[in-house]
C-alpha cells in the first residue's frame, strides 16, 4: 500500500511541505497499526542506509562528488533542514524499540495524526484506508520559558 505522508510543525510561517511517499506492506486497520507499520517502514529504510554508510575514513573519497548545488540547499531549507541523507556511524536501530517508542508518544500526545485532513483521536480507531491516502503527522512542541 502506498501513503503519502506530510509533517509539519505547529508555529511555521511556511508550511510548504512535499509528501513523502511511503510503502506499506499490510493495510492497518487502526491507528496502531497505521504506526506499527509506518515506523517499521522507515527504520528498514534508515538500516539499508547505515548498512551502506562508508567508513569513517573514507568518507570524504566516497562523496566527493555528492556536493549540494544552490538548488537542492535552497529546496532543503525550505523543509527547515540541509543534510546530506547519509548515516554517519553506520548504526541500525531496532524496528521493535522504535515502534514501542512511537506507540508510547502517541499515547503521550507528542504528535497528532490527520487522515486526509481528518483528525484520528484514539489508537484503537478504526480505518478505511486506501492507495494514495494522505497522512499528516503534526510534532506538538512544548513551550520552553520559566517552570511554573
Amino acid at each position: 500500500m502506498k501513503l503519502f505522508f506530510e509533517q509539519k510543525k505547529p508555529g511555521r510561517e511556511r508550511q510548504k511541505i512535499e509528501p513523502v511517499l511511503i510503502e506499506i506492506e499490510n493495510n492497518p486497520t487502526t491507528v496502531a497499526q497505521l504506526i506499527d507499520e509506518t515506523v517499521r517502514a522507515c527504520v528498514a529504510k534508515f538500516n539499508k542506509k547505515a548498512i551502506n554508510a562508508p567508513e569513517r575514513d573514507d568518507l570524504d573519497e566516497d562523496n566527493a562528488h555528492n556536493v549540494l548545488s544552490g538548488q537542492t540547499i535552497e529546496n532543503l531549507a525550505e523543509t527547515g533542514r540541509i543534510a546530506f541523507g547519509m548515516v554517519y556511524n553506520g548504526k541500525t536501530e531496532d524496528p521493535e524499540a522504535a515502534v514501542a517508542n512511537a506507540l508510547q508518544c502517541y499515547e503521550d500526545g507528542l504528535f497528532r495524526l490527520f487522515l486526509n485532513g481528518c483528525p484520528l483521536n484514539y489508537i484503537n480507531d478504526k480505518l478505511d484506508l486506501a492507495d494514495g491516502d494522505r497522512i499528516t503527522v503534526v510534532r506538538l512542541t512544548l513551550l520552553s520559558g520559566r517552570l511554573w
